[in-house]
């Protein structure tokens, strides 16, 4: 299963509606939002999706009944972390603010912890493991690193690609 994961988009809607169309491109089977949307207005731009998403609230996340409805018009959901489900053959964790990922694969028998919040890209296993892995797409919004980012997690092999949401549709940062 084919993957798209992003989060910290804080309004940016067309870094948000790039992020759709690379998500379109990679034909990913589920995005997930790992939090900050922030207002029901963005949420619109995941509407362009050719596949479901699912998103959690983040700390900025203030009108959280707008983001919800929204959210459901446009063919997804929104939920208060954390959230956990299966994908493909991993059980998939999302939490926005993670101090410790491997502590939260470990706690909660997860495969993948998504998270954000920092906006920094984090794509980590323990060492000489495939699993768990500990992903922060890092922020699709660029406000504070400048960098606007998503990722793709292939379920089937465990690769995660990050994204530069600048770059066309197709292109990656590492291959």
């Amino acid at each position: 299963m084919i993957v798209g994961v992003v989060s910290d988009s804080h309004d940016n809607v067309p870094m948000l509606r790039r992020a759709v169309e690379h998500f379109n491109a990679g034909l990913c089977e589920l995005v997930i939002h790992a939090g900050d949307v922030v207002a029901p207005f963005a949420m619109a731009a995941l509407e362009g999706l050719n596949c479901p998403f699912r998103a959690i609230y983040g700390n900025n996340d203030g009108e959280k009944v707008g983001l919800k409805i929204k959210a459901v018009s446009v063919g997804g959901s929104i939920e208060q972390p954390p959230i956990q489900f299966s994908a493909g053959e991993l059980t998939i964790r999302v939490v926005h603010d993670c101090a410790d990922w491997e502590a939260e694969a470990a706690g909660n028998g997860a495969d993948v912890v998504i998270f954000g919040h920092t906006h920094e890209t984090v794509v980590e296993t323990l060492s000489g493991q495939s699993l768990p892995i500990g992903l922060n797409p890092g922020e699709c919004g660029g406000w504070l690193s400048g960098r606007c980012t998503a990722a793709i997690l292939d379920t089937d092999t465990c690769r995660v690609t990050i994204i530069d949401l600048t770059l066309e549709p197709g292109r990656r940062i590492d291959g």
